[in-house]
């Protein structure tokens, strides 16, 4: 139950960062335009980006030690339960109004992380495929490029960014449990030396920051409740195939119940019929 708990406190910090950082990105110079000096500068100097910032390190610290704790094909899925406080915010303070398929997808989404609750039990895990780690980490980096390229055409950017997104931020997972299992073992504390001097940390950070930079730039040009959905479900995606191929993680029937409905809840979550805007906002806000 101790990774439950972790993780869950993991992605309520994280999202609460996320939706900090949606409120601040409609006055941010847009990346990709702006240069990016000028984009730094403006970010950290913005109150409410910053507190995005230090919620959501907070929670991604936990994130790890989430990993260490649990299987990352357990672990990923069930931080897509924090994505319900998001919707949640944007609804109330962002005014965006969600139809009854987005409501299904709340129900299924919650449905998912109460049986990977059910799930919970700690890693076994102490050793993975190298080779297969480097395999899934270029085809991803491959999908990714293809994805931005595809994007400059695309009449929904924000869409394709949040695939991107998605996949560094579960390429970030997935070698994060690499890094928590060539360094600290199965249920062990993440603040060593071992884990802040391998190598992988790095990459760790790079598949990260990149992920960031990238949802920031789709959090300018689309819904915060279509954004955060999408990269969860691609995210996931990735890491469990990743926790089947690489750590040999067994992925039981129940996991597997609520995996499937994790997915399917959080990708519905992104239908909306276009004719549907958001509500007015009133002379108080």
């Amino acid at each position: 139950m101790l990774v439950v708990l972790t993780t869950l406190v993991a992605t309520l910090l994280i999202q609460l960062g996320y939706f900090m950082w949606k409120v601040s990105a409609d006055g941010q110079p847009q990346i990709g335009s702006a240069p990016a000096l000028v984009v730094a500068k403006a970010l950290v100097t913005d109150w409410r980006w910053m507190l995005g910032f230090a919620s959501t390190s907070v929670g991604w610290v936990l994130f790890v030690q989430a990993t260490a704790l649990g299987d990352i094909s357990l672990v990923q899925p069930l931080m897509s339960a924090g994505d319900l406080l998001l919707v949640v915010l944007a609804v109330v303070f962002l005014n965006e109004r969600m139809v009854r398929v987005e409501w299904a997808g709340v129900l299924l989404t919650v449905l998912g992380a109460v049986a990977l609750a059910m799930e919970a039990e700690g890693s076994q895990v102490t050793a993975f495929d190298g080779m297969r780690l480097a395999v899934l980490l270029g085809v991803t980096l491959l999908l990714g490029a293809a994805l931005l390229l595809a994007n400059r055409r695309s009449r929904q950017p924000e869409v394709l960014l949040a695939l991107v997104v998605g996949l560094c931020f579960g390429a970030g997972s997935i070698l994060t449990k690499a890094l928590t299992v060539a360094s600290a073992g199965p249920g062990q504390s993440i603040m060593t030396w071992a884990v802040l001097l391998n190598p992988l940390l790095l990459a760790v950070v790079l598949a990260n920051v990149a992920g960031l930079a990238l949802l920031q730039a789709a959090f300018q040009r689309g819904r915060a409740s279509v954004v955060v959905p999408l990269q969860l479900a691609m995210a996931n995606a990735i890491t469990v195939l990743a926790g089947v191929v690489v750590f040999a993680e067994h992925i039981t029937l129940l996991r597997g119940f609520g995996i499937v409905l994790i997915v399917v809840g959080t990708t519905l979550l992104q239908f909306k019929p276009a004719s549907v805007a958001p509500l007015p906002v009133g002379p108080n806000g």
